[in-house]
C-alpha cells in the first residue's frame, strides 16, 4: 500500500477542504468579539467557548474570531464600534459600560455578593436577568447583552506597603474605572480616586501618577503590575460582572434561530466563565508568592464593609435599581 506523505496528506486534506467548499458554495459568517485582556484571561477563554460553541451548533456556518489584548481599542472604545456596527461583540465590565448605561454603575457598589455561590446564584437568576436586561433594553444605546462575564474577585494592590485595615489605604492615590460611582466607593473610604485607562496602570505606577489600583489576581499578574506594585491585599470589595454586549445592527442580521442560540451558548457559559476565574485568580495568588515575592495578606474587612454598605440603597435610588439590589439580597 502507498504511503502519504505528511505534506501530501495535508495537501489532500487541504484539496478535499477546498472541494467541499465550493460544492457547498458558502463561507462561514464572522462574527467580531473584541476583550482588551491578555490571552490567558476568562475573557479569551468565553470567547474561544463561545467560538467553538457557535460554530459545532451551526455546523461551521457561524465563526468567532477573538481579538484580544486591546487589538480593537479600550472597553469604551469598542463599545463604540459596536454601536456603530463595526464591531459585532465586545465584552465590557459594568463600570465602563456604564459610560454609555450609567444604572450599570450599581455594580461598582462593593461587597454586593457575599461568596462566589451568591455571584453564581445571581448571574443564573431569569430574573436578575430580565431586570437588567430590560433597562439596557429601553435604554436604546445600541447593543444588547448576550451573556454575563467576569474577571473574577477584585482586590486592591499597591506600591508602598499592605493595606491590612480602611486605615491603610487613607490618601492613597488609587486607580480607578471610568466610573462616578467607583470614585464614590473609593473617596468613601479615604482613598484619591483616578479615573485612568486600564493601560496606562503600569506606567502610572512607575511615574507616581498613582501609587495602587484594583483588579482580580489573574489581571494583575498577567499584566505584571506586580512589577511595580508588589503588595498584593485580599480585600475581596467586588465580583465584577462584565457583559458580551452584541451590537444591535447585527443582532438584527441574524436569523431568529442563530440568535437563539447565541442566547442559549451565552446563558450556558455563564458557571465555566465564573469558576475558569476563580481558578485562575487562586493559582495567580500561590505563584505571584512563590515566584516573584509578591506579598499577600489578609484584611480586615468590617470596616471596608461598614462604611461601604450603605452606599449600595443610596446608589440604587440614585440609579433607579433598587429592583436590580432587591433580587442580589434575595439570593443570598
Amino acid at each position: 500500500m502507498k504511503r502519504l506523505s505528511i505534506a501530501g496528506l495535508t495537501a489532500t486534506i487541504f484539496g478535499a477542504a477546498i472541494a467541499m467548499s465550493a460544492i457547498s458554495g458558502q463561507a462561514a459568517e464572522i462574527i467580531r468579539f473584541g476583550h482588551d485582556q491578555q490571552k490567558s484571561h476568562a475573557y479569551q477563554v468565553g470567547g474561544d467557548t463561545l467560538a467553538e460553541r457557535l460554530k459545532a451548533a451551526t455546523n461551521g456556518e457561524y465563526e468567532v474570531r477573538v481579538f484580544p489584548g486591546a487589538q480593537l481599542g479600550h472597553e469604551m472604545a469598542m463599545l463604540d464600534s459596536v454601536i456603530a456596527g463595526n464591531l459585532d461583540m465586545s465584552v465590557a465590565a459594568a463600570s465602563n459600560a456604564a459610560t454609555f448605561l450609567p444604572f450599570l454603575g450599581m455594580f461598582s457598589v462593593s461587597y454586593l455578593f457575599e461568596s462566589q455561590d451568591h455571584f453564581k446564584k445571581a448571574l443564573n437568576d431569569d430574573k436578575f436577568a430580565e431586570i437588567v436586561d430590560a433597562r439596557i433594553a429601553d435604554a436604546k444605546v445600541g447593543f444588547r447583552r448576550v451573556g454575563w462575564f467576569t474577571a473574577g474577585v477584585r482586590n486592591v494592590y499597591n506600591n508602598k506597603g499592605p493595606v491590612k485595615t480602611v486605615d491603610d489605604i487613607q490618601n492613597m492615590k488609587l486607580r480607578v474605572m471610568a466610573s462616578p460611582i467607583e470614585s464614590k466607593v473609593w473617596g468613601t473610604v479615604g482613598a484619591k480616586p483616578m479615573a485612568i485607562p486600564f493601560g496606562d496602570v503600569y506606567t502610572g505606577m512607575q511615574t507616581g501618577l498613582v501609587e495602587a489600583a484594583e483588579n482580580a489576581a489573574a489581571v494583575y499578574g498577567a499584566n505584571k503590575h506586580y512589577e511595580v506594585a508588589p503588595y498584593y491585599s485580599l480585600t475581596g470589595h467586588q465580583w465584577l460582572i462584565a457583559f458580551i454586549f452584541v451590537s444591535d445592527k447585527t443582532w438584527a442580521d441574524l436569523p431568529a434561530d442563530i440568535q437563539t442560540k447565541i442566547l442559549a451558548i451565552g446563558k450556558e457559559m455563564t458557571n465555566d466563565v465564573v469558576d475558569h476565574a476563580i481558578n485562575t485568580d487562586a493559582k495567580f495568588v500561590e505563584d505571584l508568592q512563590k515566584q516573584y515575592e509578591v506579598k499577600v495578606n489578609e484584611v480586615d474587612k468590617g470596616p471596608f464593609i461598614q462604611r461601604l454598605s450603605p452606599l449600595q440603597d443610596e446608589v440604587a435610588a440614585e440609579l433607579g435599581m433598587e429592583a436590580a439590589l432587591a433580587r442580589i439580597r434575595e439570593l443570598k
